[in-house]
């Protein structure tokens, strides 16, 4: 019994520490040897495509008269670029505060469907034989559209994710654990990115070409997910572009965006059971990318639970060494749950318990969405996050 429960013990840890330190140091040191895919010269204005920007958006008041002036000022051919702004469902006024240029296209949908709904229906009537899609909330750089598309000249690119950047603001308690853990995600993004096997986009930020959105199934959650793997599996390469950029507001409190990460965590769970054909070994580097960074991401909570249970088991056989381990993981346990309280630890001793916690956050989000998805109750609607 004390062997098993080491054991447990062990693979659990190696499992977390895999996805979370290991794979990091593969790219670090391995992964990073391999080729880049070759970045094509930025395109003149005579050889642009035609872009189609689509803002799906509920109840985006607050915000769309922003978003639509920050696309009508990007550095974009005005004859080559459809902006449409889609209302799913909006009773606020979005649709008519959005029109207020007549290069905006605005769809108002009265019944509220969800944002795959909305784009199932708007995506093949767009002219663009380039789709970009974004979020209500952002502003892109003024040449973002033109980083994107220059990537579409190489013909194996099937969508392009650019770059999210935080914007923060002094004081926010989760800033800093937020800000590391995006450098890290990242980082990745531009490793895996840069040889074509991005696993995901953001929504706030990314390009597909037309004829390759072949609708999405309407149950799906996090559609800038799916669309990306579901290209993976068909052979394309999916590529970041860093320079590309799209600037958000974090959230004023962590607690603000715990609802949406459940709601992710969900639609997590939803499409790894969809795209467990990635995990095939014929797909190569995206196989080995999508069991490392994803699956083994997106089950790690039970890592965490069956290895404190697994301390557990140990301190109560009494076996050996084990009240050092009880010990330090009551340490971690404490320091994490002082990164939830107003309470400032000093120096790095701080920073380290705000990672911890937001770290502790993440995984439980990931944890209760689970279970949402085992009942199927996660909809395919949202709320939005609050931003003020």
């Amino acid at each position: 019994m004390i062997a098993t429960a080491w054991i447990i013990f062990l693979l659990s840890v190696a499992a977390v520490l895999h996805c979370y330190v290991f794979y990091p140091l593969w790219w670090r040191f391995i992964g990073a040897r391999r080729p880049l895919l070759p970045v094509p010269p930025e395109e003149d204005e005579q050889t642009l495509p035609v872009v189609s920007v689509i803002v799906v958006g509920y109840n985006e008041a607050a915000c769309i008269g922003r978003r639509v002036e920050n696309l009508l000022q990007c550095d974009y051919p005005a004859e080559k670029l459809e902006i449409i702004i889609a209302s799913d469902g909006s009773d606020d006024g979005t649709e008519r505060l959005a029109a207020i240029n007549d290069r905006i296209q605005v769809r108002h949908f009265k019944e509220r469907r969800g944002k795959v709904r909305v784009l199932n229906d708007v995506c093949p009537q767009a002219r663009g034989s380039i789709l970009v899609l974004s979020d209500a909330n952002v502003d892109f750089a003024p040449d973002t559209l033109r980083r994107l598309v220059t990537r579409f000249q190489d013909p194996k690119v099937a969508c392009v994710c650019g770059k999210l950047c935080f914007r923060t603001r002094a004081g926010e308690a989760h800033t800093q654990s937020e800000g590391v853990y995006w450098k890290l995600e990242t980082w990745l993004k531009q490793q895996e990115g840069g040889r074509g096997v991005l696993l995901g986009a953001n929504g706030a930020n990314y390009a597909l070409r037309r004829e390759l959105w072949t609708g999405c199934p309407p149950e799906i959650v996090v559609e800038d997910l799916y669309v990306p793997l579901r290209m993976l599996m068909d052979g394309w390469a999916v590529v970041f572009e860093s320079s590309a950029l799209a600037y958000e507001d974090l959230p004023p409190a962590l607690s603000d965006e715990f609802g949406r990460r459940i709601r992710i965590g969900a639609g997590d769970y939803q499409i790894l059971a969809s795209c467990l054909p990635l995990l095939n070994p014929t797909h190569k580097l995206a196989a080995w990318v999508f069991f490392s960074h994803k699956a083994l991401r997106w089950i790690a909570p039970f890592f965490m639970v069956t290895g404190l249970l697994a301390v557990l088991a140990l301190v109560l056989m009494r076996a050996p060494g084990s009240l050092l381990l009880g010990a330090a993981s009551l340490a971690v346990v404490a320091l994490t749950a002082t990164g939830f309280t107003s309470l400032k630890l000093p120096g790095p001793l701080g920073r380290l318990a705000s990672v911890s916690a937001y770290f502790a956050t993440m995984n439980a989000a990931l944890f209760l969405g689970f279970f949402r998805w085992l009942r199927g109750q996660q909809k395919t609607t949202w709320a939005r996050t609050r931003r003020t």
